[in-house]
C-alpha cells in the first residue's frame, strides 16, 4: 500500500505503558483512509497527511496509533482532497486484516461471524476510540449497532458509513462469500444519491432513523469463518483483553459516556452506581477517578445527553417532546432549560439552525 506503508511499519504497543493521549486510533485503519484518497492519484500520501497537519511519518517515535483529533483532521482533508461523495463507503469497501489491528487477527480466529461479531462488540476500541459496538437479536438475525461517542463528530457521516461497510466487506473477506445486510439503519438524512450504498450494503438503507445499524441474518451468521482456530483464538482473546485494558487506562470518560449513551437508549437515567457497576468500579473510585481527569459523573452525563439532544434534533423527525423523554428530563420545560444552558437557545431555534 503505497499510502499507508509508512503507518503500519511503526513499532507495536507496548503493554503497560500510559498512553500519552486519551483517545487513538489503529494506524492500519488511518492507513486504509490514506490509501482510499490516493488511489485514485490526484494526492499523495505525503501532501494528505500534511492538509491534515501531520507529518509524513504521523506515528514516528510512538505505537501503532494516532490520536483521536488528528484522524478527525485527517477525514476532513481526505473529503476535502477528493471530492468523493460516498468515501466513506469506499473506505469501509478497502479494509483488511491490517486495518483492525489485533482485532483483525481475533476475528479470523472465529469459528463463525456470529462469534466474530460477539467479538467485535467487545474489542471494537481497539480500532478506534470514536465508538463503540453493541447487539440486539432480532429472530434469527442480529442488529450490529454502532454508537460515535462524539456529539459534534467531525465527518460523522461518512465515518458511520465506513464503519457499517467494512463490516460487511471484512466479513466477506472472512467467509469468502458476498455478504449483504438483510437492512441498513442510518442516524444521517438521505444524501443526495444512494446508489452507492444500494451496492455496497445490498439493499437501500432507511436513512433519518434512531440508531446507526445494519442487520445479518441468521443464515450469514451462521456462515464458518475460513481460517478458524479455536486454539489461536484463546491466545488472541487474551492479548485482545490486555491491550485494550491498557487502551481503556487513559479512557475513562469514553467508557462513562458510552455506558450512559447504553442506559438512554434503553429509556432510563443511569445513577452512578450504574455506571460503576458497568464498568467494574465502586461509585466512589469512578468519582474519584472522573475529577482526577478534572471532570465528574454529573458532567459526564450532561455531554452525552448534549451530544444525544443534538443529534435527535439535527435529524428533524422526532417531536421535541419525545427528544425530552428519551434523554430523561422530567418535561418538556426542564429540557428547555437545559438545551439553552447547552446552546444558548431553545431546541426548536437550534433545529432550524442546524436543519
Amino acid at each position: 500500500m503505497s499510502g499507508g506503508a509508512n503507518l503500519l511499519s511503526l513499532p507495536a504497543i507496548t503493554r503497560g505503558r500510559k498512553m500519552s493521549a486519551p483517545r487513538t486510533v489503529a494506524a492500519g485503519y488511518v492507513a486504509t483512509l490514506v490509501d482510499a484518497v490516493t488511489a485514485a492519484g490526484r494526492i499523495s500520501a505525503a501532501e494528505l497527511l500534511a492538509a491534515a497537519g501531520l507529518p509524513p511519518d504521523p506515528g514516528q517515535g510512538g505505537d501503532r496509533r494516532l490520536p483521536h483529533d488528528a484522524v478527525s483532521r485527517l477525514w476532513q482533508a481526505a473529503l476535502a482532497a477528493s471530492g468523493d461523495g460516498d468515501l466513506g463507503l469506499h473506505v469501509g469497501e478497502r479494509v483488511r486484516p491490517g486495518s483492525f489491528s489485533a482485532l483483525g487477527h481475533l476475528l479470523m480466529s472465529c469459528a463463525s461471524l456470529r462469534e466474530a461479531a460477539a467479538e467485535t462488540e467487545r474489542f471494537a476500541g481497539l480500532v478506534g476510540g470514536g465508538g463503540r459496538f453493541a447487539s440486539r437479536a432480532e429472530g434469527d438475525g442480529l442488529w450490529l449497532i454502532y454508537r460515535p461517542l462524539d456529539p459534534d463528530w467531525p465527518c460523522r457521516r461518512h465515518r458511520v458509513e465506513a464503519v457499517l461497510a467494512a463490516a460487511l466487506t471484512f466479513a466477506g473477506w472472512l467467509t469468502g462469500q458476498a455478504v449483504r445486510a438483510a437492512r441498513v439503519h442510518l442516524r444521517h438524512a438521505a444524501p443526495p444519491a444512494t446508489a452507492e450504498h444500494r451496492r455496497v450494503f445490498g439493499c437501500e438503507p432507511a436513512f433519518g432513523q434512531a440508531e446507526d445499524a445494519l442487520l445479518l441474518p441468521g443464515a450469514v451468521l451462521d456462515l464458518g469463518v475460513a481460517q478458524a482456530s479455536a486454539g489461536l483464538k484463546d491466545v488472541l482473546a487474551r492479548y485482545a483483553r490486555d491491550t485494550l485494558a491498557d487502551l481503556d487506562r487513559g479512557d475513562l470518560r469514553a467508557q462513562v459516556r458510552a455506558a450512559v449513551r447504553v442506559a438512554l437508549d434503553a429509556g432510563r437515567l443511569p445513577a452512578v452506581t450504574e455506571i460503576a457497576a458497568a464498568l467494574h468500579l465502586s461509585p466512589r473510585t469512578l468519582q474519584r477517578r472522573l475529577k482526577d481527569e478534572g471532570s465528574g459523573f454529573a458532567a459526564e452525563v450532561n455531554a452525552v445527553r448534549e451530544g444525544m439532544a443534538r443529534d435527535l434534533l439535527r435529524d428533524g423527525a422526532r417531536p421535541i417532546a419525545e427528544i425530552a423523554y428519551r434523554l430523561g428530563f422530567a418535561d418538556t420545560a426542564n429540557f428547555h432549560r437545559a438545551f439553552k444552558a447547552w446552546a444558548g437557545m431553545t431546541p426548536a431555534a437550534w433545529r432550524r439552525t442546524a436543519t
